[in-house]
């Protein structure tokens, strides 16, 4: 059966104050139309709901035993209109994030995170922390909302969408007790012979690739002795004395003890980090968390 919340609403207030004028009053509405709602609300009921007397309206038993349920229905009503204006404001829900460990350490993720919780202490986080070709495989099968990832362009039909969000130069990560922190090298060509670590291929193709070109452009043949997963996999090697390695600049934020970032003036790798989501989950949570990245604040109204 088909309830109208209005006449719930127009039997409610009649219901509690005893009286069509007074109701009629205070929901600004002619008292013969007002009359005329309750009457249509006992016909879809198909009993009176409500009996004059000398003091005004009263409810029948009938209308006593309805009242709750109208309460609890309309209070319902509203309930679920809140939650609903919650959810398109992302003030609830659950974000599952993927990036590499030192994008987690950036301020801008930090402070994202911060204002979010704040803003909103209904939405949980879970964050997985991988390079950019797993966190974005992670993506594309749905265990992951959003990423921060180097993609390179997407095809017109890839079912990922993405917007810039940073571009980070890479910078030559050496053990501070290194000779390499003594003759800095003014070239990538004088690295040659030294040992380097560098990340699986499996772990970012793409990145892997654009890495090494970049070295060959500029006769660099790196003789890679060691591999990590992650840049701080990679980094905890370097810390170790194992070798040499490149790495983006935001790693600044968080080095382990004994590393050191040095410019080499011929590697100028800066590659876009971008914010990737799929293209079939664009939801209010990952609008407002993209929003909170880029520093827009509350993007509430």
């Amino acid at each position: 059966m088909y309830l109208d919340g209005r006449r719930l609403h127009y039997f409610l207030t009649v219901a509690d104050l005893g009286s069509l004028g007074r109701a009629a009053q205070v929901l600004h509405i002619a008292q013969p139309a007002l009359s005329r709602q309750i009457r249509l609300l006992e016909e879809d009921v198909g009993v009176a709901l409500m009996e004059r007397n000398t003091r005004g309206m009263s409810l029948t038993a009938a209308g006593r035993a309805y009242y709750p349920s109208a309460r609890r229905l309309l209070d319902e009503a509203g309930a679920a209109s809140v939650r609903a204006q919650s959810a398109a404001r992302g003030d609830v829900g659950h974000l599952s994030l993927g990036f590499s460990e030192i994008y987690a350490w950036h301020p801008e993720v930090l402070r994202a995170l911060q204002t979010y919780r704040r803003q909103g202490p209904r939405v949980t986080f879970m964050i997985e922390a991988m390079l950019s070709g797993a966190v974005t495989d992670r993506l594309l099968d749905g265990h992951l909302d959003l990423a921060l990832a180097y993609t390179g362009p997407l095809d017109a039909d890839s079912p990922l969408q993405s917007e810039p969000w940073l571009a980070d130069d890479y910078l030559l990560a050496v053990n501070e007790a290194s000779p390499l922190m003594k003759r800095r090298p003014r070239r990538l060509a004088e690295l040659n012979g030294e040992d380097f670590i560098l990340f699986r291929r499996d772990q970012s193709p793409r990145l892997h690739d654009v890495v090494i070109h970049h070295f060959h452009q500029r006769g660099f043949s790196p003789r890679i002795v060691q591999e990590g997963t992650t840049h701080y996999t990679v980094l905890a090697l370097v810390a170790a004395g194992l070798g040499c390695s490149i790495m983006p600049a935001s790693a600044r934020q968080r080095l382990p003890p004994g590393v050191r970032l040095i410019r080499v003036p011929d590697l100028n790798l800066r590659l876009p980090i971008d914010l990737v989501w799929r293209k079939d989950n664009h939801t209010p949570v990952i609008r407002r968390f993209a929003q909170l990245l880029h520093g827009a604040g509350d993007p509430r109204p």
